[in-house]
Formats: C-alpha cells, structure tokens, sequence
C-alpha cells in the first residue's frame, strides 16, 4: 500500500513553549528556515515509520520541531512531538518531547544558569535530574535522527572531528553517555533519483557505534543508523 508523507503542524503548546507561531505549519514557514524535510525510519530493513521536521533561526537562536511516527501495528503505534531550542552558541535552553499516541510520556528540559533540568513524566511516574550545561555537551535522542543536526554543525566545524571529545545527553532517559568521532570516509547517497555527495562518520556514542552521513555540498543530514539495534533513518524528501 502507498505510504502517504503529509505535512505536520505543531502542537500549540510546544510551539508556545519554544517561541514558535502556534497555528502556523512549520513546514511552510521558509523564511529563516535552515533545513527540513522527512526521514523514513527503518527498523531491521523493513519500513517503521516517518520522521517530519523543520530547522529555523529564530533570532540568535536556532528551533528544531518535529513528530515522529513509528509503526509495527496497534499495539506498537507510537507517534510523538519534540521541539529543542538552542543559544548562538549551540547550547540547548530548552526540550521538549511529549507523545499524542501510545504510552505515555512527556519530557521537559530547561536551562537554568550553568545546569539542565530533567523532568519526565511517564505511566510510572514522575522523576527529576539535573546535569551541568558544559560547553562539550550536545542534547540528542538516539532514534530522532533531526536531533544529530547540532553534532553535525560542530564535527563541520572542527578541524579533525576525531578530536571532538564531547557528551550527549539523552532526554528521554536522563543519561549523559560519551560520543566520539573514531572515523570519516567519503560516500554517495541516492535522494529522490539524485546522487548526493555525502561524508559518512563512525562514531560510538555511549559505546554504541553510531553512523552519520552528512551531505558534503552543505552538510545536511542525509542518514543515520545504529546496526546494533537494526535501526536507520534515511531523508527522502528534499527541503
């Protein structure tokens, strides 16, 4: 059966939260808009569902919004939003992650001073944490692959990714893992019929080795895999 990508509109309330226009299609909103677009999940080679999101500079600040769905039947449907706000320095001030199908769960990041708070409220509870907001830290879930937008901005930048010595925090499990950079090596992609130059990275993030493609002309995300767990995002539509 065709699979249908429509476009996604955020929520009101994560969109108030990260300063956003509520009623407005984020999709849409072009002007000051960095990248977007769709990634189609997979999960053992097989099709798991779809990706949607958008990209924007806001003022000196850069928003991220977008909404997940992953398939594998009625019990297993999960669809979710998340939203991330980061300072001109790249700095996370505030996340957002809040599912509208399946189990629930709703995680909310802020920046106060020097230190991230963690709150997460999920069937079983509620919990809080806290981590120091250090300059090497990048804000990703693992299976979100708009998430790697910020670590892909700062491996360009650096002169030898290898010697990036940074930290994730994953949100959604209150976790501060290391990432590193063991590799490079240069590939070619296929995006809507087109032969995309691309930069494939190795990384091990929290131990787990972690693939990243980058396109080479401006470096955006084309694809992203973890084979330990099967799974792989990889964009199918263009901005």
């Amino acid at each position: 059966m065709p699979r249908t990508l429509r476009r996604w509109t955020a929520g009101a309330a994560l969109a108030a939260a990260l300063g956003l226009a509520g009623a407005e299609s984020v999709a849409a909103q072009q002007d000051g808009q960095l990248d977007g677009g769709t990634f189609e999940h997979s999960v053992g080679g097989s099709f798991a569902g779809t990706e949607t999101f958008a990209v924007r500079q806001r003022g000196q600040d850069v928003v991220a919004v977008g909404r997940v769905t992953r398939e594998g039947g009625p019990e297993t449907l999960r669809a979710l939003e998340v939203g991330l706000r980061l300072d001109s320095s790249g700095r996370p001030t505030r996340y957002e992650l809040q599912t509208r199908e399946g189990p629930g769960l709703h995680v909310v990041v802020n920046r106060t001073g020097s230190r991230l708070r963690i709150s997460t409220a999920a069937d079983e509870g509620e919990r809080f944490t806290e981590f120091l907001a250090g300059e090497r830290l990048v804000l990703l879930e693992r299976e979100i692959a708009h998430h790697y937008y910020d670590l892909a901005r700062r491996i360009r930048e650096a002169g030898d990714p290898r010697s990036l010595e940074l930290e994730a925090l994953v949100p959604s499990e209150s976790r501060l893992v290391p990432l590193r950079v063991r590799g490079f090596s240069r590939d070619t992609l296929t995006l809507e019929d087109a032969r995309v130059s691309s930069t494939r990275y190795e990384m091990s993030v929290g131990g787990e080795v972690t693939l990243l493609w980058t396109a080479t002309e401006d470096g955006r995300i084309m694809r992203v895999a973890i084979p330990e767990r099967g799974w792989e995002a990889a964009r199918v539509a263009r901005p």
